[in-house]
């Protein structure tokens, strides 16, 4: 099943097209695709045959170079094949100069793999990759024939309903776009329940796509709006659940053969697509209309899909860092109060935006067995790896513990990264897909402040009260929120009667304490006119308190 649900912005706006540098090597348009007769290799310097992701030898090198033909570039042996690039590419005599043609057309190679491909000796290459350890293994993916290819959609009863961006439709002259449409099911279907089981990618002008993704909304009545409109992050508050995203190098979703979303008169009636569009020429001429097909069908499956999210949701991270991890875990006590059962994970994948480099959702059983359901040692924004569980579901018992780990670099980065939605924040989120979805709560697992979890009182730090300290009424009726009103001025002076109050209450309430009070202070107490008055109060004496209790 390869059913996607994300929260925030899955893939980098900062990416420019792997198209704009062909025309910077001499023949980049017509590098031949080592195991694919009469097809080329579209993007030179990727891992990946379609372009984006993680660069090869060669693109490595091509960076290096300022990202354009040099002397040095051409002459160089990249993949380490006994050939200089510019032997490869048709420039032997390193003379071709960008909008010329180059000495030779045919005879080609690819720069960054080593030929022949499928020898021994560069088939045992080792590719310094994450996802291949040598070139046996990277060619062995290539080389698949890229089709879409979902045998429930052959069956009968099938219907599909397009939602792409309305026929001509301008791409702005700037280098990234959002686009956003929204579209009412009800109008595009009779009336019935249905079973969403398969999504696939409709590219139009594949020299801007950059990805796509399919949206439900719980707010129908944002789709009496059916125009394209610039969007964000997503296309509204409502419309943010993630059923489908594309991105290049991949077919479609095809979800698992016991499992669909309802839509229709019972499930999901309002969609929207959001197209990100990559213009890095900043032409004005382009027009697009991508989308996504998305097939249904009444005959519903014995179990409806669910998706599930873990990860700590509030972080900071500190800037000029090369290398800064981040854990959260979702407690043996939330999975038994979360999970009824079991759930049979079908397919997992990470999240993290730019400055991500490493991620891995594991779980622990019994407290000792670790079993990995994603393990990325280099994960790159561009190009996310799904791991597929469709033949062997992975089960997650009540009880396990499910960790979520993420490294980032943030060396670069003069201020510190807040955790959010845009790609200049950061995210630390795993979706795992599962059936059948009645076996689990309503709610994701997520970590706030000090791996605080909202399921499990345990890991509040001794602080029973926590969940209250965003509620005014309640705020207002305790005795700890009366005696800093009290006893403390808001901002300054410091009294020193408020000094001893803040102190009594750090040594005697747990809430006061540190880490937990951090959490309260930065993400409870703004909530509410009361909790700001009371965070106001607190700073007139903060020094001295921390004076009073490190003397």
């Amino acid at each position: 099943m390869n059913l996607r649900f994300l929260v925030g912005v899955l893939l980098a706006s900062c990416v420019t097209s792997y198209r704009i540098y062909q025309r910077r090597i001499p023949n980049g348009d017509t590098v031949p695709h080592p195991c694919k007769p009469n097809n080329v290799w579209e993007g030179v310097g990727h891992m990946n045959d379609q372009g984006a992701g993680l660069r090869n030898v060669f693109g490595e090198d091509f960076e290096r170079e300022g990202k354009i033909w040099t002397q040095a570039l051409c002459r160089r042996d990249s993949d380490g094949d006994g050939l200089t690039n510019g032997q490869e590419l048709g420039d032997p005599d390193c003379v071709w100069r960008e909008n010329t043609l180059p000495s030779r057309l045919v005879g080609l190679s690819h720069p960054g793999i080593c030929d022949p491909w499928d020898s021994p000796n560069c088939l045992s290459k080792n590719t310094s990759h994450s996802r291949y350890y040598n070139q046996e293994e990277w060619m062995k993916d290539m080389c698949k024939q890229r089709e879409f290819i979902c045998p429930g959609i052959n069956e009968t009863d099938v219907h599909t309903v397009n939602f792409t961006i309305a026929p001509g439709t301008r791409v702005p002259a700037k280098e990234t776009t959002y686009m956003c449409q929204y579209f009412d099911f009800r109008k595009m279907a009779p009336q019935d329940d249905y079973h969403l089981i398969a999504v696939k990618p409709i590219q139009d002008n594949k020299y801007v796509i950059h990805h796509m993704k399919l949206f439900a909304c719980t707010d129908d009545s944002v789709s009496v709006n059916q125009q394209p409109f610039i969007c964000g992050a997503h296309p509204s508050p409502s419309c943010t659940t993630e059923l489908s995203v594309w991105s290049v190098g991949l077919t479609g979703d095809c979800y698992h053969a016991m499992t669909g979303i309802t839509i229709g008169n019972k499930g999901f009636k309002t969609f929207a697509i959001s197209v990100h569009w990559n213009n890095p020429d900043i032409r004005s001429d382009w027009i697009d209309s991508s989308g996504m097909m998305a097939y249904f069908t009444n005959k519903k499956r014995p179990y409806e899909a669910g998706t599930y999210s873990v990860g700590p949701w509030q972080f900071v991270l500190p800037p000029r860092q090369p290398s800064v991890s981040i854990t959260s875990t979702c407690p043996s006590q939330c999975t038994r109060t979360i999970i009824k059962n079991y759930m049979n994970v079908t397919s997992a994948w990470n999240h993290m935006h730019l400055a991500g480099k490493q991620m891995s959702i594991a779980i622990v059983r019994n407290k000792t067995e670790v079993l990995y359901l994603t393990n990325e040692m280099t994960y790159n924004y561009d190009s996310p790896e799904l791991k597929l569980y469709t033949e062997n579901p992975f089960p997650i018992w009540p009880g396990d513990e499910i960790v979520t780990r993420c490294t980032y670099s943030t060396s670069k980065r003069n201020s510190s990264t807040m955790a959010g939605q845009s790609t200049s924040d950061e995210m630390c989120t795993g979706f795992l897909v599962y059936y059948p979805k009645e076996n689990v709560e309503n709610v994701n697992c997520f970590t706030y402040g000090p791996d605080v979890n909202f399921c499990d009182s345990a890991t509040y730090y001794g602080c029973t009260d926590l969940i209250n300290f965003g509620r005014a009424e309640w705020l207002n009726g305790t005795s700890a929120y009366q005696n800093i009103e009290r006893n403390c001025r808001p901002l300054a002076p410091c009294l020193q009667e408020c000094v001893d109050t803040l102190v009594d209450l750090k040594k005697s309430n747990p809430c006061f304490n540190d880490p937990i009070f951090d959490y309260i202070k930065t993400e409870m107490l703004k909530k509410t006119a009361e909790g700001l008055d009371m965070l106001s109060r607190l700073s007139s004496c903060a020094a001295q308190v921390y004076q009073a209790l490190n003397v």
